[in-house]
């Protein structure tokens, strides 16, 4: 599945998935992951994660903080994986679009290992430029924060893809 090209979107589709919002999602996920785990975020991460953070009613059950263990949580809320896999299959193209969008721009980069690191132009969401957003961005950017930590003390990206049934 891939995209279609910018001028042939419907304006809802550019609107909502546009590469500067999603990579904005994506560079604060994994400026979290990268500050609680003290290591750049391997690249399958923000794949997995930003389906959950764009889902309302997924992202409005998770914990307030990540004390809740990731794997407790699932099994506490079988619901989340519902529809999960089909939005995260077509959600795919448009967060490359997003990580190469930030790519081009300096604000991700590869690192050494093949995982993704700030670039030297990071992006950032302020205090003051979230207030100008509508709620539900709002939301949408803490439950990437939340995500970003969360999936940090989680273990492996093996064991945090299979809690979402997601198989290499």
């Amino acid at each position: 599945m891939s995209l279609a090209p910018w001028a042939k979107r419907t304006p809802e589709e550019a609107n909502l998935f546009n590469p500067a919002l999603l990579g904005l999602l994506a560079s604060e996920f994994i400026k979290e992951f990268s500050k609680a785990k003290g290591a750049p975020c391997p690249f399958a991460l923000p794949f997995c994660a930003l389906p959950i953070a764009l889902h309302c009613k997924t992202r409005a059950s998770l914990p307030a903080t990540t004390v809740t263990s990731l794997y407790t949580w699932r099994e506490r809320n079988p619901e989340a994986l519902v529809g999960y896999a089909d939005r995260a299959k077509s959600l795919r193209p448009a967060v490359q679009e997003a990580i190469r969008f930030c790519m081009d721009r300096g604000a991700l980069e590869v690192a050494s290992d093949g995982g993704l690191k700030l670039g030297k132009v990071p992006v950032s969401a302020t205090k003051k430029f979230e207030f100008t957003l509508t709620r539900d961005a709002q939301e949408c950017i803490s439950a990437a924060r939340l995500l970003g930590r969360w999936f940090a003390k989680a273990g492996t990206t093996s064991t945090i893809l299979a809690a979402w049934g997601i198989k290499p």
